[in-house]
């Protein structure tokens, strides 16, 4: 029930603002997001594997992992999904609708 009235919220909040101006740094991040929901389990293995986990979270390793986290989610937007996608139209164009 709870989470059924947090989407009733979120999209009515969504609704209250769809008129105003997006930050570009927000649709930015809105665009990598893909990426990011990929990518952060693997650099967080890595850092894991790595460093392991401390008793309590550390902010300079948490702003170490963001700063590597959303340059890296940006070239794997880049040059992973944007060939991709682009590679999927071409594909959909030669195939014959049913």
């Amino acid at each position: 029930m709870v989470s059924f009235l947090l989407a009733v919220v979120t999209f009515g909040a969504g609704l209250a603002v769809r008129r105003l101006r997006i930050p570009r740094w927000l649709t930015g991040l809105g665009t990598i997001s893909y990426s990011v929901y990929l990518v952060h389990p693997v650099l967080l293995a890595v850092t894991d594997g790595t460093t392991g986990r401390g008793e309590r979270d550390n902010v300079v390793l948490e702003v170490a992992f963001y700063a590597v986290l959303l340059p890296l989610c940006v070239l794997t937007y880049r040059y992973i999904e944007v060939p991709g996608q682009a590679w999927g139209r071409k594909l959909t164009r030669r195939v014959p609708p049913l």
